[in-house]
């Protein structure tokens, strides 16, 4: 018996090393999974906190370094100033005038070594072992401003490490927290559709019945008004069979849903102003949003920092719209829940852009839609059933020819790469039409061209 030496000489695959090779790499599924909405959420969480303590790790040293040496000279400063002071005081006969001048020349150098040590250390007297600009709390913040790029600017690095570091940090943090915010915004206005709609739909049905009930009502009270004597009857001889008086039939104020059937032109009213109201979310609302939003931010920062509710407001206001002056910001004063006030400044600041990019998608929807419709009623853009191509309008005007010949015959149409009439009339006309309507029109453009 031969040996097929093919088969003999490969050995056969097993199934689960086949379902194996089938199945997606680890490396696949865990890309698809940081592509989907879920997990760029959690890219863009996981590089905030990696972003706080790398920046921690590079500039909390230095930070504690310059502290120390500001600390240092601060208390040099202040040991020379009063031992100057001393002296002159105690030594010098001068006028008391001249004592004074002397003295506030002195002060006024001192003034101005402070404010260098703030400049130069940002150093500002406080603890250098127990205070650091440079917490878990306050990073967090600061890499969220530059991701967001709204940079309040209440901290930043002065080492020549952390400024790279920030630079490739911004060029890679703000695309992927604009993706992200993109995907949080079209799910939440999705939301907001769906909710908005749902509640349009129950007041429309509360509408729709309200309206089958008082219809019914007037058109009972019309017929008792008509038939006072409540006898029930049917169409006489001298009525005409055929009129829709000759087959209603009364019974008391009780009225048959069959002889006066408006639920459906009720419903389809109400349909059409449904359909008109769910198109789109009046931009009103979403105004509303952005509103609440922002006093439910300023009545949190009111409470929290104790500021008033202007600059609350004026804080929401300037860290939403990403402009981040830096003049508040929440919890750089020192106390208890200065950590907590810096997470919900966080939260807010991440929810309100995406909520804010929310509002702007919906009122762009609604400017584009009202735009549309000017530019259809000023005849700038014309609707679809008008945009004829000139192919389609040759092929028409051949088959009313054809159809009015007086001697029953016609000429046969141009062939399909025929140039005489400047380009070939029915190319790409199968590309072109493929909407119901013109189906049929269609299949005579192809019989033609196979004919030829």
């Amino acid at each position: 018996m031969p040996i097929d030496r093919i088969s003999h000489l490969i050995a056969p695959v097993p199934a689960e090393n086949q379902n194996q090779n089938q199945r997606p790499s680890f490396f696949h599924t865990f890309a698809r999974f940081l592509c989907s909405n879920l997990g760029l959420v959690i890219v863009v969480i996981a590089y905030s906190i990696g972003g706080a303590f790398l920046f921690i790790l590079l500039e909390q040293y230095i930070e504690l370094q310059n502290c120390q040496q500001a600390s240092l000279t601060e208390n040099v400063s202040v040991s020379n100033i009063s031992e100057t002071m001393f002296s002159y005081v105690t030594i010098t006969s001068e006028d008391t005038t001249i004592i004074y001048e002397q003295i506030a020349d002195y002060l006024d150098n001192f003034t101005n070594d402070v404010y260098d040590r703030k400049n130069n250390f940002r150093y500002s007297g406080q603890d250098c072992d127990t205070t650091s600009g440079w917490s878990f709390p306050s990073a967090l913040l600061f890499t969220i401003t530059i991701i967001t790029s709204i940079g309040y600017g209440h901290i930043t690095p002065v080492s020549w490490e952390g400024q790279i570091t920030c630079i490739c940090y911004a060029l890679i943090g703000i695309p992927i927290f604009l993706l992200c915010l993109a995907n949080i915004s079209s799910i939440l206005g999705d939301m907001f559709r769906f909710i908005y709609s749902t509640s349009l739909h129950f007041m429309c049905c509360c509408c729709r019945i309200y309206m089958r009930s008082r219809y019914r009502k007037r058109r009972l009270r019309g017929e008792n008004s008509f038939n006072q004597q409540k006898i029930g009857y049917v169409g006489t001889g001298s009525v005409d069979p055929h009129w829709p008086e000759a087959n209603r039939q009364y019974d008391g104020d009780k009225l048959s849903d069959d002889e006066y059937d408006i639920d459906d032109e009720i419903d389809q009213e109400m349909d059409d102003i449904w359909n008109r109201m769910e198109s789109r979310v009046p931009i009103l609302a979403v105004l509303i949003i952005i509103i609440g939003y922002i006093f439910f931010g300023a009545f949190i920062f009111n409470r929290f920092e104790g500021w008033t509710m202007v600059e609350s407001v004026y804080f929401c206001y300037i860290t939403l719209s990403t402009i981040g002056f830096g003049d508040y910001v929440p919890g750089i004063t020192s106390s208890s829940t200065s950590g907590l006030r810096f997470v919900a400044a966080c939260l807010y600041i991440i929810i309100g852009l995406a909520v804010l990019a929310m509002c702007i998608d919906l009122i762009k929807e609604s400017i584009v839609e009202k735009l549309e419709w000017v530019a259809h009623k000023l005849g700038v853009i014309k609707e679809d059933e008008n945009l004829i191509d000139d192919e389609y309008t040759r092929y028409a005007n051949f088959q009313y020819a054809r159809r009015h010949d007086k001697n029953g015959s016609y000429d046969e149409p141009p062939a399909y790469d025929d140039t005489s009439v400047g380009r070939p009339w029915s190319k790409d006309v199968k590309d072109r039409y493929d909407s119901p309507r013109n189906f049929q029109c269609k299949q005579d453009i192809n019989t033609i061209n196979n004919k030829h």
